[in-house]
């Protein structure tokens, strides 16, 4: 787990079973990929060669996670480091934070199985 606990409360965020909750399930392509690519995968960022060798421009990109490893771990949202950099608010790095609808949408795909959907 990481030490963002106070960011998870202020943004309201669950790391439960979305649909278990209520919530829809999340679709890779039609929810999670806009996301990452207008707000991470831009220029000179999560892209090919960029930093940490972390690419979040395809589904596969992201599930291979960087130079240091994975970035998703596949139900566990908890212990996922994308969530912890995206709740922390460190990424990204310039421009305004995600939206924490858009953090939770992150969470709950990641906790439902982080599938090619």
């Amino acid at each position: 787990m990481f030490g963002c606990g106070s960011a998870i409360k202020e943004l309201g965020l669950v790391f439960d079973n979305p649909v278990d909750a209520g919530r829809p399930s999340p679709s890779f392509n039609a929810d999670i990929a806009p996301i990452l690519t207008n707000r991470c995968a831009i220029a000179k960022c999560h892209v090919v060669d960029g930093p940490h060798d972390i690419d979040l421009r395809t589904y596969d990109s992201v599930i291979k996670g960087g130079d240091e490893g994975a970035i998703v771990i596949a139900g566990d949202a908890m212990e996922s480091e994308m969530v912890e950099e995206i709740a922390e608010g460190k990424m990204p790095p310039e421009g305004p934070p995600l939206e924490a609808a858009q953090i939770q949408l992150i969470i709950d795909w990641i906790n439902e199985g982080a599938e090619n959907n």
